[in-house]
């Protein structure tokens, strides 16, 4: 046999296919590659919805601590004479997976104020704004390629805070680190993107929200009567990378990027009625996660400032556990 002819003893390489967007094939080749189930980020929901009929809910408890202010050039300057603030945050995250690729979201929530502004005590706990929604997932993370998963949700924030008389500042906002972040006391609408790609032994997250805030009318700090208030729309965006030490376990570190801003128009076109008009919160956060049982998960971290401008500067230490009901086959599937 010929030099030419002669076999080169490697196999024939198998042609793949492309998958599909979010088809069956996507969703298979994705539940057979590294997924375990962690506790996960604190602030980033993920890209990825619940298999059909799973359900499962995640307590958050948040706190923050204001420390100083931010001015409008980004320096920081200590708090008014007489001024404290104090906010503890119970969210209760609830998940329910409707189809392969759509998800139910529940986030009903009790906030406790402690706060006292020119010599005027705000104190007391009730129910926070609630928020619910629908997640839908377009795109399917590829387990051979860099292609992510994709999502976006659709969320409606019912301005429980005043329905119930809740003791917060009216048009404050509730600790960085809550999804979707909303003007206490306002009807909001929110949208996004979510972004999620696993990689043994990391997971890549990104997520941005856009917030409008309808215009209500009420009585804000400072102010005497009630009064037309409209906000600046909301955006925050937000990072992480988690790395997972022991699969069995869960034990894993996260970091986490955190951003918001208040924006100087809305997209109804009406100006906003407050000052200042825009403002920045910039924030990081190292978290640790560890699965308490089969079913039990836990993280924390504590989300300490980075940057901002006209607001608060606060840190608001965390932690959360998630507990997973249901099954696919009877077998638990993650995310």
């Amino acid at each position: 046999m010929s030099p030419a002819t002669k076999p080169s003893g490697k196999k024939p390489r198998l042609e793949k296919h492309a998958l599909s967007r979010n088809g069956a094939d996507a969703l298979d080749a994705y539940r057979h590659t590294w997924n375990p189930i962690t506790g996960g980020p604190e602030f980033l929901p993920l890209a990825d919805t619940l298999p059909e009929g799973e359900f499962n809910a995640r307590m958050f408890f948040y706190s923050r601590f204001t420390e100083a202010q931010y001015t409008g050039s980004g320096g920081i300057t200590s708090l008014p004479p007489g001024y404290y603030q104090t906010q503890l945050l119970l969210l209760g995250a609830m998940y329910f997976g409707l189809s392969t690729n759509d998800e139910l979201l529940l986030l009903p929530s009790m906030i406790s104020t402690f706060s006292s502004t020119s010599g005027v005590n705000l104190d007391g706990t009730g129910f926070n704004d609630f928020t619910f929604g629908l997640k839908h997932r377009w795109v399917i993370q590829d387990p051979d390629s860099w292609r992510p998963s994709i999502s976006t949700p659709f969320l409606v924030t019912l301005p429980t805070t005043t329905w119930f008389g809740t003791p917060v500042a009216k048009g404050g906002l509730p600790p960085i680190s809550v999804v979707p972040s909303t003007h206490f006391g306002s009807p909001a609408f929110t949208t996004g993107l979510f972004l999620r790609k696993n990689r043994k032994p990391f997971r890549f997250l990104g997520d941005f929200y856009y917030t409008f805030n309808a215009p209500n009318s009420g009585v804000v700090p400072g102010r005497s009567g009630k009064q037309l208030i409209q906000y600046g729309d909301l955006a925050q965006y937000r990072m992480g990378v988690e790395q997972v030490f022991d699969d069995k376990t869960g034990f894993g570190g996260i970091l986490e990027f955190v951003g918001l801003s208040g924006l100087p128009f809305s997209i109804d076109g009406i100006a906003p009625t407050l000052h200042p008009t825009a403002f920045n919160l910039m924030a990081m956060q190292p978290t640790i996660e560890y699965n308490l049982t089969p079913r039990l998960m836990f993280s924390a971290g504590v989300l300490l400032p980075v940057f901002g401008n006209n607001e608060y500067l606060a840190v608001t230490p965390n932690f959360s556990l998630w507990y997973y009901w249901g099954a696919v086959d009877g077998k638990l599937m993650p995310r």
